[in-house]
């Protein structure tokens, strides 16, 4: 993301100043997740999304802090769900801390995010948001009610990642239109863009959870399938009729070996369901294509195309 790089430091130097306290203990993990990399695709959304009306850089990068600090808030939580000891390459709040302090760790951060939106959106905007926060909070609770299901099917998963994931990307693109005053058909094609490719960067996450690298992708491998989650590779493997039994039987363990998920990682590959899982992602971003070809021939269009391909091609 190197093309970035300016603009995330700017959003990253306004993050780590706006999030002083006088804990050592809140300083020292919110300055894991702010030092520990991530793409800051979200904040990036909303500044991009913005350049397609009246572009107020310092208003923008506010909301933008506060999408990503929401976000930050939202890993701490999962992290304490999952019980991860990774995130980002670098030790979880929960992990070092233990899970008491990583949920006031998750919830200083959300307050934080709040009294950046409280003071610079409208009130059509924090509405909106708010719509989302709920949404993001269904979708991670049905992802805990779904664990273990066999039967999962694909239209349950898509939902579970558009509530969990892609709505967060299309509510950061709007609010950063919206703000800047884009309206009308703009604005939902915008809104659309980033749903899009929020669908397709899940899925390209739930593949790399299979064939990753743990020092690339920064966190465990593997996690979700021995989690009992379910993602799109597994899905298919499920509905692949060659080896939906031997699946069903390995699965049916709930608490699989390493030798287990090795055997899955060969049928992956037999199966080629790891392949039909990326025409998926393409078929989301070609979607995604769609909406932006209607968008004026700004930089900021050229810059969605670019992160846009970089969704096929990313390792982490």
């Amino acid at each position: 993301m190197e093309r970035f790089a300016a603009l995330i430091e700017k959003i990253d130097a306004f993050m780590v100043n706006y999030c002083k306290s006088t804990s050592l203990i809140l300083d020292t993990a919110v300055k894991d997740l702010l030092y520990g990399g991530g793409k800051r695709l979200r904040p990036i959304m909303v500044m991009l999304a913005g350049s397609f009306g009246d572009y107020d850089e310092d208003r923008l990068l506010r909301i933008a802090a506060g999408i990503e600090l929401l976000h930050m808030a939202t890993l701490v939580h999962d992290d304490i769900i999952d019980e991860a000891r990774l995130r980002r390459g670098r030790i979880t709040a929960q992990e070092k801390f233990g899970n008491d302090v990583a949920v006031f760790v998750g919830d200083f951060l959300l307050t934080k995010s709040y009294s950046l939106f409280v003071d610079n959106l409208s009130q059509h905007s924090l509405v909106k948001l708010n719509k989302v926060v709920k949404m993001v909070c269904i979708g991670e609770i049905r992802q805990y009610e779904e664990k273990y299901d066999l039967d999962l099917s694909l239209i349950d998963y898509f939902k579970r990642i558009r509530r969990k994931t892609a709505l967060l990307f299309a509510i950061s693109a709007y609010i950063g239109a919206y703000e800047a005053g884009v309206r009308g058909k703009r604005l939902f094609q915008l809104y659309k863009f980033a749903l899009e490719m929020g669908m397709a960067f899940q899925i390209q996450d739930d593949i790399l959870d299979f064939i990753g690298d743990e020092d690339t992708t920064g966190k465990e491998i593997n996690q979700d399938l021995a989690s009992g989650i379910y993602t799109l590779p597994v899905i298919c493997l499920l509905k692949d009729e060659r080896y939906s039994s031997r699946t069903r039987n390995i699965l049916g363990k709930k608490d699989i070996s390493r030798q287990d998920i090795a055997v899955l990682k060969e049928m992956f590959k037999e199966s080629n369901v790891l392949e039909t899982s990326r025409t998926y992602v393409k078929k989301f971003l070609d979607r995604a294509i769609d909406y932006l070809k209607y968008l004026p021939d700004i930089e900021a269009k050229k810059d969605f195309q670019f992160i846009l391909n970089l969704q096929l091609q990313r390792k982490a």
